[in-house]
């Protein structure tokens, strides 16, 4: 059974778009992270004060469990300022009051301002066109 498809016919081929740069995204988080900290698998970020700005607050490994948690009132470094533009872009991306947990590979939390990116296994993506939950 093939999920069905949240966007209005009409915008097909702009969701289709948005999906392809936000796999894009993914991956070059996911090869980010792996360069930084292999063990990363989940990243949790949370919205800032600036409109459209996300803080890097929690990574997990592939069983859960807390990798390292950020300190929200203090800058994280700059080895981490790239995956954290991307971690910001690819929620920007996301319109979740739209479209279901997941489509756009960024899962709500049940804090509205925290978010949850689970990172592809396969740094070079998921296969092309699907829809749903990572898992």
């Amino acid at each position: 059974m093939t999920p069905v498809d949240p966007c209005p016919l009409a915008d097909r081929q702009v969701c289709l778009a948005t999906r392809d740069l936000a796999r894009a995204v993914l991956r070059r988080l996911r090869v980010t992270a792996a360069g930084i900290e292999p063990r990363i698998k989940t990243i949790v970020a949370t919205r800032t004060d600036a409109p459209g700005e996300y803080a890097l607050w929690r990574l997990h490994g592939d069983d859960g469990r807390l990798l390292l948690q950020f300190d929200l009132l203090k800058e994280p470094g700059a080895a981490w300022n790239s995956l954290t533009g991307d971690v910001s872009f690819l929620a920007r991306l996301a319109n979740l009051r739209t479209h279901p947990p997941g489509y756009f590979y960024v899962h709500p939390l049940p804090d509205p301002r925290d978010i949850a990116i689970p990172l592809p296994s396969n740094p070079r993506g998921l296969a092309p066109r699907t829809i749903g939950p990572l898992r």
